[in-house]
Order: structure tokens, then C-alpha cells, then sequence
């Protein structure tokens, strides 16, 4: 059991500002246990819809309890800042894995174990009837033990209403501060018609993730909103790239505004190059095409369950040896900032504080 009084926590460094600047993540240490863990502390000021959807994610946490899952530990407010304590992840996300080691994206078996773990956790939230609505590389976390666990709760939705099942949902999830999400989102879901959509658009979301996973890029991010949703419902999608696949001849203009050689690699012709190369010379496996073909279906029908995309043969050349921190060995830890200004004044700050423990705020 995890206390909510800040004298028992001491803040080691700032991590990342995430949610648009809303919140910043600072690693931090449960004294009583001696345990790493990590502290978001959110800006909420007076933006009740804010204040909304960071209740409902925590709310959600509590009630869901997977290994795969980012659990909820504890959470404290004071005044208009809201402190909410989970483990730390000190690999980060894969987004940050992505973007600072593997801009080419991750090697195969890699992928192959953090899209099991990733089913694991989908293949539970849909047997409680919660659609995620947010799959992406960004809410999938990692640390140095090889656990994987999804976060990013606060845009699932219950099909629950009124203590009946629903079987489909109408509503767009709340947007983020830049409305990136939408390029993850299913063709049925952003269609927004009276047919809804259901726990299956997780798993094209899925599909768009496992091509972030293994191309590095994030698929349709140079793409206009409007452009992008037109070509979704018209079936086109992004695919795996290899010497297999990879759209050749393509100027360094086309490579870019395709695949979104912006995240991490800037702008230059050479960086367009050296993933250009990267993705020529190398071979995914048939398997690996089979499932992202599957996950990345039209029509939502056509696509796997949770359950069934678990027995994909993809998945049968995971070992019980294997240890997904070695396949990425050259991702560093996150380790305390002694010099952590931010974090120190931050620490001096709170140790101040008369905090109250509550779930039950409201700004």
C-alpha cells in the first residue's frame, strides 16, 4: 500500500512533459519500500474538461488490475495541481525508444513481444467491456524487467451504459492537444455513422502501432486531417516496409510526406537517405505482413479478436528465453538527476504542503 504523503516520496528528476503540457512526469523514490516509481503532476487550473478526463483515467486504473496494464498506486492534490504516483517504466515509452535509438524501427522479435503484451492487456480491457481508443506507441511503456504495459486510460470508453451492454459506441474520444490520435483511429470511428463502432477498432489502432513499431515513422502524420481521413475510408493503409514492400521510386519529398521521416531525424536529405537504405536492405518476416494485413482491415468484420490474434503464428517465434531489454540493448535506462533543478524545487515545494488524499476531487 502506497501513502499518499509526500514525505515519503523523494523526486529524483523530471522525465517528460506529456498531455500537451498539461502534466509533467518526474521519477521518484518510495522511501518506505525503497522503490522507484513515477509522479505525474497535472496542471488542471481551472479546465473542467480536463479535470474530467484525468478522473476518468484514474478511475478506470483503479477498477482495472492487469500485468499489462499501468496500475494506479496513489494520488494526492493540492490546490489546483493534481499528483498521481504509478511505477516507473524506466525505459519509457516506445515513442521515446523510437524516436532517440531506433529511428528505423524496432527489430522483429522485438515487436513481436511488445504487440503480445499489448494484445494481453486489449484481450482483458475487451472481456471488461472498455474499448482503449488510444493504442499507440506513445501509451505502450517498457523497463528494464521486460515488462510491457499499456497506459493512456483516459480516452477508453465503457460499453457499459446504465448496467447494459451496448454493442457499439458512437462517440469520438476526447481529443488531445493536437488531435494526433485521429491518426490512429479507425475508418469507422472517425466515419462517425449510425453503424458506431466496437472494441474491433482497437485493433486496426493496433495495426497503425505495429507499423509505428517497425518502420520507426508514424503512418499518415505529414498527412492533412482531411486527406487522411478520406483515405482511411477508402481502405487505404499503411503497411510494413522492407525490400519486400518498400514504394520504390520515391524522391526524398514523396519518402518524407509518406512515412514521416520528421520523428527523430529531422529534416535532412541524408537522415531521408539512411532510412531509405535501412528499409531496402532488410526482410520482415511473411508472417509479420500476414498479421499487420489482418490487423489493418477495412472492414471491422474482417478483422481478429484479441483472443484470436494471440494464436497468429507471428507470435510463435517468441521463446520463453527471449528478454525484450537485450533485443534493445542500446536503450538506456532512466537514471536520477541529482542536479535536477526543477525536481529539487519541486521536492522543497511539496515537503510544505498539508496534501489530501482524494480520488473524489473536484476543481
Amino acid at each position: 500500500m502506497f501513502n499518499p504523503d509526500i514525505n515519503d516520496y523523494q523526486l529524483t528528476s523530471i522525465v517528460a512533459e506529456c498531455c500537451g503540457g498539461v502534466a509533467v512526469v518526474y521519477s521518484a523514490v518510495y522511501k518506505p519500500y525503497n522503490q522507484n516509481v513515477a509522479i505525474k503532476r497535472y496542471f488542471v487550473d481551472k479546465d473542467k474538461e480536463k479535470a474530467s478526463l484525468i478522473q476518468q483515467d484514474i478511475l478506470t486504473r483503479k477498477e482495472l488490475q492487469h500485468p499489462n496494464i499501468l496500475p494506479y498506486l496513489t494520488s494526492f492534490v493540492y490546490g489546483r495541481e493534481l499528483y498521481v504516483v504509478s511505477p516507473l517504466m524506466n525505459l519509457g515509452s516506445c515513442r521515446d525508444i523510437l524516436d532517440r535509438y531506433f529511428q528505423e524501427g524496432l527489430p522483429e522479435l522485438a515487436c513481436a513481444i511488445i504487440l503480445r503484451d499489448v494484445l494481453l492487456a486489449l484481450q482483458y480491457l475487451h472481456k471488461q467491456f472498455y474499448i482503449h481508443r488510444s493504442v499507440r506507441a506513445s501509451h505502450v511503456l517498457l523497463d528494464t524487467n521486460g515488462t510491457v504495459r499499456l497506459s493512456g486510460l483516459r480516452s477508453a470508453a465503457s460499453m457499459m451504459v446504465r448496467g447494459r451492454k451496448q454493442k457499439q459506441l458512437h462517440s469520438l474520444p476526447p481529443p488531445d492537444h493536437d488531435n494526433a490520435n485521429l491518426m490512429w483511429l479507425s475508418p469507422e470511428l472517425l466515419e462517425q455513422n449510425l453503424k458506431g463502432y466496437d472494441e474491433q477498432s482497437d485493433i486496426y489502432s493496433l495495426g497503425v502501432f505495429c507499423c509505428e513499431l517497425a518502420n520507426g515513422a508514424v503512418p499518415f502524420s505529414e498527412v492533412p486531417t482531411t486527406l487522411m481521413f478520406t483515405e482511411k475510408v477508402r481502405g487505404s493503409r499503411p503497411q510494413l516496409l522492407d525490400c519486400s514492400s518498400f514504394p520504390e521510386p520515391l524522391d526524398d519529398g514523396e519518402m518524407k510526406s509518406m512515412y514521416n521521416t520528421d520523428s527523430g531525424v529531422g529534416d535532412s536529405a541524408e537522415g531521408v537517405s539512411r532510412l531509405r537504405a535501412a528499409y531496402a536492405r532488410r526482410k520482415l518476416s511473411d508472417a509479420f505482413h500476414r498479421l499487420a494485413d489482418l490487423l489493418l482491415q477495412r472492414d471491422p468484420e474482417k478483422r481478429p479478436s484479441a483472443t484470436q490474434l494471440l494464436n497468429h503464428p507471428f507470435f510463435k517465434q517468441i521463446r520463453r528465453t527471449d528478454f525484450l531489454p537485450s533485443l534493445i540493448g542500446r536503450v538506456k535506462p532512466i537514471k536520477p538527476d541529482p542536479d535536477d533543478i526543477s525536481a529539487l524545487l519541486l521536492q522543497e515545494k511539496i515537503s510544505e504542503m498539508e496534501i489530501e488524499k482524494t480520488t473524489e476531487w473536484d476543481f
